[in-house]
């Protein structure tokens, strides 16, 4: 029986051939996204009949979706990092090996994120539109050298966010769950109270997995804690903040702007996109030729791995068969 991998991630082995010819070389064939885009859920259940892996993107796999895979999958492989409208207890419960790529797109998002605070605070954009139609127009903003920097959720991401912002010679706090107060001393960086960072900080940027424990965890009141005039940026997942709230906060004045990455629903259509302080961006965090290809290969890596019985690469195992546990929290 020939081994089939089907790809819904989108893009994929666009940049480079690598990943598909990696998994063509191990004996799969390899059968790319037909939709050039994210796929819905039925989409993705359409194609899974006779499928043995499947490289998803960030598209739901809800537990009706895998069932049309059975009994013939055994790994769905995510090109990524994030498990929400991911059934992982599914794929558990009927032996179906999971893995990731938490490393591959984080230097990626970390550089997104200088780019916002920037462009955000400097009006680069206004800038660029107004000249583009005759108008020359400059904006004062911030100097961010000296000012306080927050970071919600300080892991892969968030640690790589503070050691360039300290570079900056921003003054940077950092709330988590698990605070590593040896890293801190070593890089310059104080842990503090969800509250404390709220009240101090001239600019939060949030990086978060997307968990019932961080779901909504900016909340209106929250929102309403956040020091007067300053900026938010969120690139990890739009379920972590009150949309409605954030418009109000910043329609008011409260906060002076804001950059998003992601929303609670893509693609976004809502009322932010008509406020002149905010950024926005298409879920585009993680893409960077670099990135990418990082993403890619490694999902193809953990594919052949499984395959072949070998060990799957630190980190990049969410649950395999024989582990009585899964390695990462999950809904």
């Amino acid at each position: 029986m020939t081994l089939v991998a089907q790809v819904t991630s989108y893009p994929f082995g666009i940049s480079s051939p690598d990943p598909v010819d990696l998994l063509r070389a191990a004996g799969f064939t390899v059968r790319l996204s037909p939709h050039a885009r994210k796929h819905t859920p039925a989409e993705t259940a359409s194609l899974l009949g006779d499928v043995d892996v499947l490289l998803a993107g960030t598209e739901p796999l809800p537990a009706e979706v895998l069932a049309r895979g059975l009994p013939r999958l055994k790994h769905v492989a995510r090109v990524g990092v994030g498990l929400d409208g991911f059934d992982v207890r599914f794929c558990i419960a009927n032996g179906i090996a999971v893995t990731y790529t938490p490393d591959a797109p984080a230097r990626s998002v970390v550089e997104q994120v200088f780019g916002l605070l920037i462009g955000l605070s400097r009006r680069l954009v206004e800038s660029h539109e107004g000249l583009r139609h005759g108008k020359w127009q400059r904006f004062t903003g911030v100097l961010w050298q000296g000012k306080t920097f927050g970071i919600l959720g300080c892991g892969r991401i968030g640690r790589q966010v503070a050691v360039i912002a300290r570079a900056f010679g921003m003054n940077v706090i950092a709330h988590d769950i698990r605070e590593d107060h040896a890293w801190g001393a070593q890089h310059g960086v104080e842990y503090v109270s969800l509250d404390d960072l709220l009240a101090r900080s001239l600019a939060i940027t949030v990086h978060l997995p997307y968990t019932r424990g961080t779901e909504n965890i900016l909340s209106a009141q929250r929102l309403r804690q956040m020091r007067r005039g300053a900026y938010l940026i969120n690139t990890c997942r739009g379920e972590v903040l009150d949309e409605d709230e954030l418009l109000r906060c910043l329609s008011s004045g409260h906060l002076a702007g804001a950059a998003l990455d992601v929303y609670h629903h893509e693609p976004y259509r809502g009322p932010l996109a008509h406020l002149p302080n905010v950024f926005l961006c298409c879920h585009q965090g993680s893409c960077s030729h670099d990135g990418r290809y990082a993403m890619e290969m490694g999902a193809a890596e953990n594919t052949v791995a499984f395959l072949r019985g070998e060990p799957i690469a630190d980190g990049r195992a969410v649950w395999l068969p024989g582990m009585a546990e899964p390695a990462v929290e999950i809904w």
